[in-house]
């Protein structure tokens, strides 16, 4: 894979999955404020996560071109995997707190 193919596709990624956390995210928000107040945490841990991709995105749109070399694709790429394995982690905790059925619909 070209290095701006790589680029590109890791911000394509990250913007996706930033969109899934945001709609989790407000999701939680709009739950009663008795369930609210069990998952204010990992609602707090989501804003982070989104905000920690807003500067991963940026840094990429930024720093990411052919001639920042391999070698610092790598390591964005590494970064980027590191981000989604967090993500769902957190994902999972949030679908636990919404329950099944009280989400997408």
């Amino acid at each position: 894979m070209n290095a701006r193919n790589c680029c590109k596709t890791m911000e394509a990624e990250l913007t996706a999955w930033k969109a899934n956390v945001y709609d989790i995210s407000r999701k939680m928000e709009s739950l009663p404020g008795g369930e609210k107040v069990k998952i204010l945490p990992h609602i707090e841990d989501l804003q982070m996560l989104i905000a920690e991709m807003d500067d991963r995105i940026d840094q990429i749109r930024d720093n990411c071109t052919p001639e920042t070399g391999i070698d610092d694709i790598h390591k964005d790429r590494e970064l980027f995997d590191q981000s989604l394995t967090t993500l769902r982690i957190t994902a999972e905790q949030a679908m636990r707190g919404l329950g099944a059925g009280d989400f997408g619909g």
